[in-house]
């Protein structure tokens, strides 16, 4: 394996200097670096990013915590997040804790250990404590926490009302929503609230399908919610589901049962992933913007490194893809 000793014979130079260059500490001139880096490039030298770690007050790390990698949204985060971590120089260290609070404990104690620039959190944790102990930048998304820890999130209320608008629109009279349970500490629980508003104000009956655990987010899986809905609301003439997944799964569900959308109900999703222009039909959406998204969580991060103030909640604007189900 080519080390730094290597690298400093072959250059003409000291392990101090190829040290200094690589850590960016004291002077090293430029046809030095030139000379440095050419040879770095010659015996494909990769450094050590944690040991380089340890002797700097942080790493070119930066941490993603997500709840699920099987989970579609989250697919879309992870891969948004790593380019953009990647175009700024950063390395990403990508952890998925299925919400099991020790497991986001042994993660936060080794981003920690290695001295991560900082965390994109888009887990759910309740374990705020530790977040608010936690030695380095951490910026939430899609969840307000704390004052103190910056969040970045669509404007779930308003998708909300979105979606209950275009459904009464469409002539609906009788709307549910089917979402993940509203017990969790979710920005995405105002997808609900803003749903359940603009019925109100539009005189239109609203009924709540509220999964019973977090496992039916996980899993995606939404069988129980669909057929609780099918057997007390067999009179839902539009349904909003809070992410595509659930949607698809609705959407399969009233073919199987012989109830034609968008004839006899009308379907609105969230999120507008891939899976939403390939159903049958075409799923009607509520788009968020998730690369504004992950490149602000990214960005947010490098200049909390640099001591640059950044706002404490951002909120992007959500818009409605009208399609097929609707």
């Amino acid at each position: 394996m080519i080390t730094l000793k290597d690298v400093a014979e072959r250059a003409g130079v000291t392990v101090t200097t190829v040290s200094r260059m690589l850590n960016n500490r004291g002077y090293v001139s430029e046809k030095t670096r030139r000379k440095i880096t050419e040879v770095m490039r010659e015996l494909n030298y990769q450094p050590n990013e944690v040991a380089r770690s340890l002797s700097l007050s942080r790493s070119s790390f930066i941490g993603l915590i997500v709840p699920s990698a099987a989970n579609l949204f989250f697919c879309k985060v992870i891969d948004r997040v790593e380019h953009y971590v990647s175009a700024h120089g950063y390395k990403l260290l990508l952890c998925v804790s299925n919400h099991e609070l020790d497991k986001e404990h042994d993660y936060f104690n080794m981003l920690q250990a290695n001295k991560v620039a900082g965390v994109i959190l888009a887990s759910h944790t309740q374990d705020i404590d530790e977040l608010l102990e936690f030695d380095a930048s951490i910026i939430t998304i899609d969840r307000v926490i704390s004052p103190r820890i910056p969040s970045i999130c669509s404007d779930n209320y308003y998708g909300g009302v979105l979606a209950a608008e275009h459904l009464a629109s469409r002539g609906c009279k009788k709307l549910a929503f089917i979402g993940v349970s509203l017990s969790l500490n979710m920005d995405g629980n105002k997808r609900y609230q803003g749903f359940r508003d603009a019925c109100a104000r539009l005189g239109i009956e609203s009924v709540l399908i509220d999964a019973a655990a977090e496992k039916e987010f996980l899993e995606m899986r939404y069988d129980e919610s669909i057929r609780q809905l099918f057997l007390k609301y067999p009179d839902a003439d539009g349904i909003f589901t809070s992410n595509d997944i659930a949607a698809a799964q609705l959407l399969r569900a009233c073919l199987l049962q012989g109830v034609k959308v968008p004839d006899q109900v009308k379907i609105v999703g969230y999120d507008d992933t891939e899976i939403a222009a390939m159903c049958t039909p075409a799923l009607t959406t509520i788009r968020q913007p998730v690369d504004d998204i992950c490149r602000t969580a990214v960005e947010g991060i490098i200049s909390r490194t640099k001591g640059r103030a950044i706002p404490i909640n951002t909120v992007f604007p959500v818009e409605l893809v009208p399609r097929e189900s609707s």
